[in-house]
């Protein structure tokens, strides 16, 4: 395993840990630039003994294929809206954390994807826990209007230096 991918799993370790401990210590996401992510988000558990969290997880993206945490979003409205930077690479790390009040049992499953938002565009993102299936669907709509286009999720592995020509938007 190289150095950039220890360091990957690492921050991803890092950050999937401060999840499950329900977020004591991890940096908030400064959400500040224009906000261009439109995340609905939905958990059913069905019991009222299971409890599933979803947040996302903003990692800045360099050429050399680095992450640099930049912050957590709670996902924890049914709908919130987020400021990724247009053009530029972004590591989307969603998280769904699930705690059980009589076992004192815990799990944690992360969706992550190589992420991009390109100028002209907004995004709509759908969050969602039914039923033990974790989904997350991610939509680039034109803002002159349209039916827009389904984002495929990009695994990191794909990135390795120099990759900006290699990948596509």
């Amino acid at each position: 395993m190289g150095a950039g991918a220890k360091v990957r799993g690492a921050l991803l370790a890092a950050l999937t840990a401060g999840l499950t401990a329900g977020c004591s210590g991890v940096k908030t996401y400064p959400n500040t630039p224009e906000k261009n992510l439109q995340i609905r988000s939905e958990t059913v558990t069905g019991s009222a003994l299971f409890r599933v969290k979803a947040a996302l997880g903003v990692h800045r993206l360099d050429e050399s294929c680095q992450l640099e945490f930049e912050g957590l979003v709670e996902l924890d409205q049914p709908s919130v809206a987020v400021g990724i930077p247009v053009d530029r690479w972004s590591y989307l790390v969603f998280n769904f954390s699930g705690s059980s009040f009589l076992g004192g049992s815990s799990s944690s499953i992360n969706r992550e994807t190589m992420f991009r938002p390109r100028t002209g565009y907004r995004y709509d993102i759908a969050v969602s826990y039914k039923q033990d299936i974790y989904q997350v669907a991610i939509r680039e709509i034109p803002l002159r209007g349209g039916a827009g286009r389904e984002i495929q999720f990009r695994d990191i592995r794909v990135c390795r230096p120099p990759w900006r020509n290699t990948v596509q938007r």
